[in-house]
């Protein structure tokens, strides 16, 4: 609360509070953006989004017969990059290759209904916010497919025939449009 009692959300009014928040996601993703010149420092900072990122990986490998075998935060460097995290699976097959590669964007919905379920709270913005503000920033992180993950997926007929039709339909769409 601050004089009078009006909360932070209330000074800022609404379109201002979602301005603050996600200019704090931005700041977050930038942190994280630069953080990657250091091994140990992209780590422990990307920690809590890279382990969201595996464990979609886990539980889509889960659930569409991938038998994940290893699931390993441990980082490594790899070249000129860095593997922050891994699962390894036993079942990849031309059905559940594509969503198990892509997985890791189900944390993009994650992150936009976090973002407004914080937002309708009227949250005090302070040290907790700024903390919640990172853990969306490390989810949206998190959520990008990495260059492994985009081979698996991309060794799948489904991934090109979903491509496909979304094109397909984009072109539709516009063409009714126009």
């Amino acid at each position: 609360m601050g004089p009078a009692g009006i909360s932070t959300a209330e000074r800022l009014g609404p379109q201002g509070l979602v301005l603050v928040y996600a200019a704090a996601v931005a700041a977050g993703l930038w942190l994280l953006r630069q953080s990657r010149r250091s091994f140990w420092l992209v780590f422990i900072l990307a920690l809590p989004g890279t382990f969201a990122h595996e464990l979609c990986h886990w539980l889509l490998g889960k659930l569409l017969l991938g038998r994940p075998v290893r699931f390993t935060l441990w980082p490594r460097r790899e070249g000129r990059s860095y593997i922050l995290g891994a699962v390894a699976f036993t079942n990849l097959r031309w059905y559940n290759a594509f969503f198990i590669g892509m997985a890791p964007l189900l944390l993009l919905p994650l992150a936009y209904g976090l973002f407004w379920w914080r937002l309708a709270s009227h949250p005090v913005l302070g040290w907790p916010e700024a903390l919640m503000a990172f853990l969306l920033a490390n989810l949206i992180f998190g959520a990008l497919p990495s260059g492994p993950d985009l081979r698996i997926a991309a060794r799948s007929p489904v991934g090109w025939l979903l491509l496909a039709a979304g094109i397909g339909w984009a072109v539709l769409r516009l063409s009714r449009a126009g």
